[in-house]
Parts: structure tokens; sequence; C-alpha cells
């Protein structure tokens, strides 16, 4: 179990986790002439998704609320496994017509979790970037509330990063607008995912953000090729309380603030849908993502955030971002660990919008936002909860 455990941190964000009742005041500096009168805004004490496990009722944050009830699952087909299965595939963002009364220069922006996390991890970052542009948080097959019952009905199925690449490309072109340039956010492994899409699809993705991302670690080692019930144990192991809150010590600097126990709650919400065990088994046995001969080639304009006391993935893998990509900047997330997007969600936000050109003149990306931003915010749902 020690090699699992090995993986397990490598692998970095399945294990996401977030606060109880933090404050995030202010919206990115977006004049609220900018936000489209459709999008629908986030309603206290609105009921989550039907899909969502019961357990979301012991979840205290505001953000963590909303983004349940904001989540949607639509049909998507992915042509690449075997069958062409067709997935109810969870994401928070806007409908087409919502997506179109966006500034025409706003990009699409689409926001990919880490390894075994969802797009409940994106709750305090989606409300502000979704100020300015019409902004995706989503679950590809396998991860997140995205229905994964056909993994219970076909154990023998697997989950190749290339399945995964097929079902993002069969979202956008199907509930996306395609006259807008995608700009991909991933966060830990989220990275590779952002990377190794970017790769197979360079004519769809504009530019690219890192967010502490993972692309140097090749694959899962020698787990993809264990028997299955030593596969099923390796994966009960990611749903366990006491990994979930070792994970959320690692993953902040501000570990008194941000690793609650509301958000180990958080992180671990999607290990109760069914079929959750079975996805992650058809995953791993796939051998997972192996992109660090690809980075070199990615020819798209990358931001690299990275927090400075990251304690899960070194610091150092961000300059060696910056010498391996041909187009990249750094950012250095100060007092700041694995988790820029929950733990400096209005810094990260300024940093994003400010890379893909949206960020209003007179704000800096590392400052806070002028107090008139904060209409803009509530307009979204942003929570003011207070620590």
């Amino acid at each position: 179990m020690q090699s699992l455990a090995k993986m397990d941190r490598r692998a970095l964000d399945c294990l996401r986790s977030q606060p109880r009742g933090s404050a995030w005041r202010t919206a990115p500096s977006v004049h609220p002439a900018r936000i489209p009168r459709a999008w629908p805004r986030q309603v206290a004490h609105a009921q989550p998704a039907s899909f969502i496990p019961p357990q979301i009722s012991e979840i205290m944050e505001p953000a963590a609320q909303a983004m349940a009830s904001s989540m949607r699952r639509v049909p998507v087909t992915i042509l690449t496994m075997p069958g062409s299965p067709t997935v109810a595939t969870a994401f928070v963002g806007p409908t087409r017509e919502e997506a179109s009364r966006y500034p025409k220069d706003a990009p699409t922006i689409v926001l990919l979790h880490g390894f075994d996390s969802s797009c409940m991890e994106w709750r305090r970052l989606h409300p502000l970037l979704a100020a300015a542009a019409p902004t995706y948080a989503l679950d590809l097959v396998g991860w997140g509330f995205t229905d994964a019952s056909v993994f219970a009905s076909d154990p023998s199925l697997v989950i190749r990063p290339e399945d995964k690449a097929a079902h993002m490309r069969a979202f956008l072109e199907a509930h996306t607008d395609p006259d807008r340039p995608v700009v991909l956010v991933g966060a830990s492994l989220g990275g590779a995912k952002a990377l190794d899409f970017a790769h197979t699809y360079p004519e769809l993705v504009k530019s690219v953000v890192l967010i502490d991302g993972q692309g140097f670690i090749d694959g899962i080692g020698q787990m993809s090729s264990a028997p299955r019930p030593l596969l099923w144990l390796g994966v009960k192991v990611l749903q366990s309380v006491p990994l979930r809150q070792a994970a959320n010590k690692l993953a902040y600097h501000d570990k008194a603030r941000f690793a609650t126990e509301d958000a180990m709650r958080i992180g671990r919400l999607h290990t109760h849908l069914p079929g959750w065990l079975d996805a992650n088994i058809a995953f791993m046995r796939s051998g997972g993502y192996a992109i660090s001969s690809k980075i070199s080639q990615i020819q798209q304009d990358v931001l690299v955030m990275w927090g400075r006391n990251d304690e899960i993935l070194d610091p150092s893998y961000a300059t060696r971002f910056q010498e391996t990509l041909p187009r990249s900047s750094l950012v250095w997330v100060e007092r700041c660990g694995h988790c820029a997007h929950l733990e400096q969600p209005q810094l990260a936000a300024n940093n994003i919008l400010s890379f893909v050109g949206l960020l209003q003149e007179g704000t800096t990306a590392a400052g806070e936002a002028p107090a008139e931003a904060a209409e803009a915010g509530a307009a979204v749902g942003v929570s003011a909860a207070g620590k």
C-alpha cells in the first residue's frame, strides 16, 4: 500500500478540499454591463441537482451548495470507446443561448479538475470568471458527477486519456458556442488533461492556463496492471476520510483556514455516486496520462500559475514548464499551496482574465478588484458568508 499512497499523493488533485464559510468578497474587475442577463443566477437555498448524493446536506459552504444547485447533466457520446456510449455529463455553465449573450470578444473558458476530483473544486473561481466569459466547470468521463453507471455494468471497460479528450471535444461541439476560441484551465492532473487536449486538437484551443499543473510525471506505474481486486482496494482507499483529511492538509498553505472538515466532505462528495469505484478502476487500467514528451510541442500560449508553498507538486516544476513550453509565462502565487483557485481565487481570476485580455483597465492582475465589481460578483452568486 506504500506504492499506492505514493501514487495517490502524486495524483494530487483527487483530494481536493475546501473551507467552511470562506469569504470571497469581490469579483474580478469586469463592468456589470458585460454580464449577460440570461446567465442563471444562483439562488440561496436552491435545491441541489437530483443526481447529487444526499451527503450534500452535510456540507456548510454556500459556494458548494450554490454549485450543487447549478450543476446539470447533458448527454455526450464518446466515439472512441467501445459501443460509443452516451454518458450524462455533469457541468456548471451556460447553455449555448446564454453563452451567445456574452461580449463577442469573450472566449469559452473550460475548467478541468484534477485526479478523482469534481467540478465542485471550481466553486470559488467559476463565478468570478463567469462574470466576464462563458465558463464551464466540466466533469470528464469517469470522474466527478458525470454518470458512471456504464462502468458498473461493464467492468471490462477502460477509460484512456484519448477517451477523455474525445469526450471533451464532443461536449464542446454540442454544448458551447462554436464561434468562440477556447481557453483551457487545468489544475493539478487537470493540467495534463488540458495539455493533452491542446496537443491532440490544436485547432480547437487558443490558450492554456496551468494551476500547479501535472505534466512531467508519466503514468501511474505498476498499479495499471494490478489484478482487479487489488485495484478495487486501492481505489477504495481514495474514498477514506483519513486519506482525504491528509490530502486536505497537504493542499493548502493556510491550513487552519482552509483544511477543514467541510472541505474534506466536499472533496469526497462525488465518491458516493454509483459506479464511482468502477470508473476509477477503468481509468487506472489505462495507465494514466503520459505527456512529458509532448510539452515542448505545445504551440499555444500558456500561463503557468504556481503556489509558492505547494507541498504536493514541487515548485521547481513551475520553472521546468516555463523552460520547456515554447510560449509561456509564469506567475508565482505567494502564501499559497497547491490550489490557488481555492486558496486565492480572486488573484487567480484576475491573472486568468488578464491573460485572456478581459481584465478591466486599472486593475492589476495580482491585486484586489475595485469595489464596484462586487455588484458583478453578486449577480452571479459569489458567496460572501464571512470567515
